[in-house]
């Protein structure tokens, strides 16, 4: 029943309206048929040399979902002790679906064009559990992304490959701020009277719930991407492909802009805010790399590996703006954390080589290093080390192509008994007004609110159904 209701969901998930990073797709690059060396319709972003060994032209459409299933069994803190105590469980299944459609031409024997239009899975947050609202109450990043690409033969085995991508980000921060201990222990603070009974922390008639929505530019060149790859032989049926990913607009930040919404504590008289907000966030480049190698028995080898500059993506920075805040002692600054750390993904396996049979079949192993420390993990960020398992099978009908690839990551559970995420840290540092202390920093940098600790468990898969049309 377990197996059958996974699978519903993963089927219900490609019409219905998750992942290390915003921009990862667990669909590509470790999939099943795709790669940095292999010739395949995604290899226009994933690398687009690798567009000009393949042999023919073809059109190709694909709908994709990544299921995610989280167990979060959070705990709470004592603020005079640091004592952690049991708190509530939570169970939550983000499910986002996506799609492709693309071409790939070959108008002479040196240049390939290619071309997509591409919904990847959206990273979705835990959404609407109460227990987790301090550290995100849901929403997510959702893109959207054209791109066009050339491939040239260099020499006979040598390609190189560049192609453009416009990302269209829009992404969703909905939150809570305990204003109880933004004001430490003095009027306002965790000591003053919410119902007729010190505050504390986590109090709910101390809680502001915000919702920011913001987006990047319809056009503008901070939305540019550039995507660079060569495939090369070193060895007969031997190709070597590597691809470097820029981040939007090559700079250090992306901006967002749009809207945010503040629902004000209970104890300050609740009523909504609107306001401005830009949102800055740093987001990661990466490399793609693969060797693919002729094995007998007409299989082919598969060695890939990707690694992201995710420590580039350290918090969501958060501004709002407008007249109301500033009268609602509304803050204009907020740091939100995400914490992550450069990641390396690493995979291997055997495929049949297609030599126009009807079925084809394939399977890769992987792992995932972490893209979080331990201290680090919170509802928001969820990436321990993972194993991968890939399989992927092909049908051919004439012209028609059906490929269908899924995956699952399979990683152990993390106990986070000393999280970077405490409130004593904003207590202890509005007591000594030390702004060098560990304390300020933290406060800072957006950790000294309630704690993440707890025990986190979290299990994906990911599925590709695609379908190819080859044409002269």
């Amino acid at each position: 029943m377990a197996a059958r209701r996974i699978l519903t969901l993963i089927i219900c998930g490609i019409s219905a309206p998750a992942v290390a990073s915003p921009n990862s797709d667990p669909t590509t690059g470790r999939a099943v048929f795709t790669g940095a060396a292999t010739p395949h319709a995604t290899s226009v972003s994933l690398n687009p040399a690798a567009m000009g060994v393949g042999p023919v032209s073809e059109f190709y459409f694909a709908v994709v979902t990544v299921l995610q299933q989280l167990g979060i069994d959070r705990k709470t803190i004592d603020p005079d002790t640091g004592a952690l105590s049991p708190g509530p469980r939570i169970d939550d299944t983000q499910l986002s679906p996506g799609g492709m459609l693309g071409f790939v031409w070959h108008p002479s024997e040196r240049l390939t064009v290619g071309g997509e239009a591409r919904l990847p899975p959206a990273e979705r947050l835990p959404e609407a559990h109460d227990p987790l609202r301090y550290h995100t109450l849901g929403g997510g990043q959702r893109n959207y992304v054209a791109t066009l690409g050339v491939s040239f033969r260099i020499i006979k085995k040598f390609h190189f490959g560049a192609s453009l991508s416009h990302e269209n980000s829009f992404l969703r921060l909905r939150y809570a701020r305990d204003t109880a201990l933004e004001a430490g222990r003095g009027p306002g603070g965790i000591d003053s009277d919410c119902g007729g009974a010190p505050c504390g922390i986590e109090n709910p008639e101390a809680t502001e719930l915000y919702d920011v929505d913001v987006a990047s530019p319809l056009f503008a060149t901070s939305n540019l991407k550039v995507h660079l790859g060569t495939v090369f032989s070193v060895y007969p049926d031997v190709w070597i492909g590597i691809a470097y990913h820029t981040p939007p607009g090559f700079n250090i930040q992306t901006t967002l802009d749009g809207t945010m919404d503040v629902t004000r504590a209970p104890r300050d008289g609740g009523g909504i805010v609107h306001g401005g907000a830009t949102v800055y966030v740093a987001y990661p480049a990466s490399v793609d790399a693969e060797v693919r190698a002729r094995l007998p028995e007409e299989l082919e080898l598969h060695v890939g590996a990707r690694w992201e500059d995710l420590s580039r993506m350290q918090a969501y920075d958060v501004r709002g703006y407008g007249s109301t805040f500033r009268t609602h002692e509304i803050p204009e600054w907020t740091l939100r954390p995400r914490g992550l750390k450069d990641s390396v993904a690493l995979w291997g396996g055997v495929e049949q080589i297609d030599k126009g049979k009807p079925l084809r079949f394939g399977a890769r192993l992987g792992f995932e290093t972490a893209s979080v420390s331990t201290e680090r993990t919170s509802p928001v960020t969820i990436g321990p080390p993972t194993l991968t398992i890939d399989l992927g099978a092909q049908l051919r009908l004439g012209a028609w192509v059906m490929q269908l690839s899924y995956g699952v990551g399979l990683s152990p559970g993390v106990t986070v008994e000393n999280s970077d995420y405490d409130p004593r840290y904003r207590l202890e540092c509005l007591d000594t007004l030390d702004y060098t202390s560990r304390a300020c920093e933290a406060t800072r940098n957006g950790y000294a609110i309630p704690t993440a600790a707890g025990d986190y468990s979290r299990v994906q898969h990911a599925m590709r159904l695609g379908f190819r049309y080859a044409f002269p």
